[in-house]
């Protein structure tokens, strides 16, 4: 099944293996998973040898291609996935397209910055804390330990009522029809009905309670959205 819940994969856009290789060494001393895409390819994700898709990544990082960000940017999927654009100090000019990256790091770098780099660009895009915190008011969700606390309170949420709280805190303000969340929560290979949507939208707000339950909102005729 393919989720998109917890730390996970960084996938990397390089034409060139060898300039990949110590970028995917340094993540993976990180907790990172590394998943290289030629970015020279039409493809924008890697081989899934599943074939139902890898999960979506905590972080895309392009190396020397500009260009990649503009092909993430369009494709739906990918469109909110923090961008981290690794540079030489020569190619810090705007003309270059180091703009439409979420977070910029000029190379040489060591491990300690790019870390910084990556908190930086969840925090921007998904508003993820140093520590993997999210909060919302009271509502907190720590993604590192999969754990949920309302007002200080631990809430016992089951797998997927937490992985569908998580995508929508993470993604705050935008609606999602019941089939996007479908494929985004609980995967391609996922042959359920659109109710399993409103069956677990229903969960979540009984276990957040009157006060933070009207954050999960319903948008009429196209599906839920967070508003914290």
């Amino acid at each position: 099944m393919r989720t998109v819940i917890g730390m996970g994969d960084a996938w990397i856009y390089s034409p060139q293996i060898d300039a990949a290789d110590p970028l995917a060494r340094m993540l993976a001393e990180l907790g990172f998973s590394p998943r290289r895409v030629a970015s020279g390819e039409p493809a924008l994700r890697p081989d899934d040898p599943g074939g139902v898709g890898p999960a979506l990544p905590e972080v895309a990082i392009v190396l020397d291609d500009t260009s990649v960000c503009d092909r993430l940017r369009e494709d739906e999927d990918l469109a909110e996935v923090p961008i981290l654009v690794s540079v030489a100090d020569c190619d810090l000019l705007p003309a270059n397209g180091v703009l439409d990256a979420t977070e910029l790091i000029v190379a040489p770098f060591s491990a300690a910055e790019l870390e910084t780099r990556i908190a930086r660009a969840r925090r921007a895009v998904h508003g993820v804390e140093d520590g993997d915190i999210v909060r919302a008011g009271g509502l907190e969700l720590n993604l590192a330990t999969y754990q949920a606390t309302v007002d200080g309170d631990p809430v016992d949420f089951t797998y997927l009522e937490y992985a569908l709280l998580k995508f929508l805190i993470t993604h705050p303000r935008r609606a999602f029809s019941r089939e996007a969340l479908l494929s985004r929560v609980w995967g391609y290979d996922f042959y359920g009905g659109a109710r399993t949507v409103d069956v677990h939208v229903r969960r979540v707000r009984a276990k957040l309670g009157a006060e933070h339950a009207e954050k999960l909102q319903t948008v009429r005729r196209v599906g839920y959205r967070f508003d914290p």
